[in-house]
């Protein structure tokens, strides 16, 4: 008897709360909730320098198989729009180097590419829109973001970027 009173007015308790949100959270009445929120993405300027070697910090990707990944510790940078901006490198089993300038939006849970080192220079892509970033534990891209650059929706301070590459958490934690 008590228990079905309880659901009545948990139901009623919790219908209630949602009563006054929408998909994307509460309207305030300052709000237009048809606005569109218009973003504009900073200049990108590449970095002048390729990594050196003792500013790279490795990050653990479970398809340890297919190579190692990297972050150039030295070249973290968040724009003025959001975006965390940083080189990644990979390297093969096999010792071949991959070195890309990319960016990453936390807000949208996107990435671009900016840049892909050859020869010693950067070399922009003709085309490079945003692209979205799975949920995935084996994509270098996904754990990056997931992990080590953001927390939730929030860029996470170069430094603090720096300090979870180090000292990542563990899984039994």
């Amino acid at each position: 008897m008590y228990a079905k009173q309880f659901l009545r007015v948990a139901s009623a308790v919790v219908v209630t709360a949602l009563a006054g949100c929408t998909i994307n959270g509460p309207v305030r009445e300052w709000q237009d909730p048809n606005e569109v929120v218009r973003w504009d993405e900073a200049e990108v300027v590449l970095p002048t320098a390729m990594p050196a070697e003792a500013d790279l910090i490795e990050f653990d990707v479970r398809r340890r198989g297919q190579g190692y990944f990297f972050v150039d510790s030295a070249h973290i940078e968040i724009g003025k729009d959001g975006v965390t901006r940083l080189p990644v490198v990979t390297r093969s089993t096999r010792g071949a180097m991959s070195v890309t300038y990319e960016g990453f939006r936390c807000a949208t849970s996107e990435n671009r590419l900016y840049a892909i080192a050859t020869g010693g220079e950067w070399s922009e892509p003709k085309v490079n829109p945003w692209r979205p970033v799975g949920n995935s534990s084996f994509e270098p891209k996904s754990v990056l973001m997931q992990d080590f650059l953001c927390d939730g929706t929030t860029p996470l301070l170069p430094n603090d970027v720096i300090q979870k590459l180090r000292y990542p958490p563990t899984d039994w934690q």
